[in-house]
């Protein structure tokens, strides 16, 4: 048997091969854990659940550590995979796996480093998208050019998107400011919007 008997592409049903790239598949996760999760704190908040605050950050920055190393996505933008964002992703998925083993350890410092991120991301993302837009206003092309569908709904799923990821940045800095069901609710919606993204981009490609 050869190394490429191993991984045949024939296949039917459910042992058929999926081509997903891996951007994707990598998003996928990410959108289900931000859905359980979501839907998980509601109820939390009824007080009908134990809740674990130290594995939900630690699990986020592990996640967010993971996309870091493999694509160097990171909440401010895609980079090249640098020595620099190498090592800064280890140590997220080691500030995680503490959290996430040792509570109370870490919680602080993690919860203010996610809502940092959160909002400078959104921010700058959704600052970039204004520009490019206004810019595009500014210099019209001498021949209009229509957007394709496909292409409007990416653009308005990203800009929601970035003033989701604010608004969860800032009840992460902020706790109390916004009730558990409110924070809930953001939570589920951010994951929806994730599957929406990796279906438009499924479709693009």
């Amino acid at each position: 048997m050869t190394p490429n008997d191993l991984y045949q592409k024939d296949g039917t049903g459910l042992f058929r091969e999926v081509s997903l790239p891996l951007p994707v598949a990598i998003v996928l996760p990410v959108a289900t854990l931000l859905v359980l999760l979501g839907l998980l704190l509601f109820p939390v908040n009824q007080g009908v659940l134990p809740f674990s605050p130290d594995g939900q950050l630690g699990l986020l920055l592990v996640i967010m550590a993971i996309q870091m190393l493999a694509l160097g996505d990171t909440p401010v933008g895609q980079y090249r995979r640098s020595r620099l964002l190498m090592a800064t992703g280890i140590v997220f998925a080691a500030m995680g796996a503490v959290s996430c083993i040792v509570p109370g350890l870490l919680t602080g410092v993690i919860q203010v480093l996610l809502g940092l991120l959160n909002i400078t991301g959104g921010a700058v993302l959704l600052t970039k998208r204004l520009l490019s837009m206004l810019h595009d206003l500014r210099n019209p092309p001498t021949e209009p050019v229509a957007l394709p569908h496909l292409l409007k709904q990416l653009l308005v799923t990203q800009t929601v998107l970035n003033v989701v990821s604010i608004t969860f940045g800032i009840t992460m800095l902020v706790p109390g400011l916004a009730p558990g069901t409110v924070i809930a609710g953001i939570v589920v919606i951010n994951g929806l919007l994730l599957f929406v993204l990796v279906s438009i981009l499924l479709k693009i490609q």
